[in-house]
């Protein structure tokens, strides 16, 4: 139940800002109105949803001040993530994170694109689990949860896919290397570009 919501509200299946009710989930996910409160409680502390007492359940809305946040959050995490990664990792998770770094993204087909977008998510949070810290691991991981709402419903990758793909090939060449700083380096230069290329989407609020 609850990672049935969860994925339909990060694939904005379920509209952010939205209203939806107890007895709608209760039908749409086929359980009782326990497992639903529990469900949305856990998504709450995940930002993902919002409970306003006396008014109901509202899917978290999608803002320019929330992107801007998670921008600046992702340049001071995922650079120390990787440098760890690149003095950590063990060579199963070197193994794990050359693979998800290894999708190759096809321009305009949707399903490659999405497909692509959950690649990226697990690339971050496999780099942030090699670091061996716990709380960047946490923290990486709702950074890239809440992230992944705005490229499936306001960006588009399909005029720099390649380009990401690359990017990540350089980070992972880092990490491979054992090189610390240039693995910080890559990665914080990865950030950097993808909110430079993301400066003028339209995000409502």
């Amino acid at each position: 139940m609850y990672l049935a919501l969860r994925n339909d509200i990060i694939a904005c299946d379920l509209q952010p800002g939205a209203s939806v009710s107890e007895s709608d989930m209760c039908t749409r996910y086929k359980a009782s109105r326990t497992p639903v409160r529990e469900a949305c409680h856990r998504l709450q502390e995940e930002a993902l949803l919002q409970i306003v007492p006396f008014r109901g359940y509202f899917i978290a809305p999608l803002t320019i001040e929330e992107y801007r946040n998670l921008n600046e959050m992702q340049l001071i995490v995922d650079p120390s993530a990787a440098a760890l990664a690149a003095e950590r990792a063990t060579d199963a998770q070197i193994k794990s994170i050359e693979k998800w770094a290894g999708y190759v993204y096809h321009p305009g087909q949707k399903k490659s694109y999405e497909t692509f977008l959950e690649w990226n998510r697990n690339l971050h949070v496999e780099i942030a689990a090699a670091s061996g810290n716990e709380l960047i691991s946490d923290v990486t991981s709702n950074l890239q949860t809440r992230l992944i709402r705005y490229f499936y419903l306001v960006i588009s990758m399909a005029s720099y896919g390649q380009e990401l793909v690359d990017e990540h090939d350089e980070i992972v060449k880092a990490i491979r290397a054992r090189k610390p700083e240039l693995a910080k380096a890559r990665a914080a230069d990865h950030v950097l570009r993808t909110i430079e290329r993301t400066s003028k989407i339209d995000i409502p609020g």
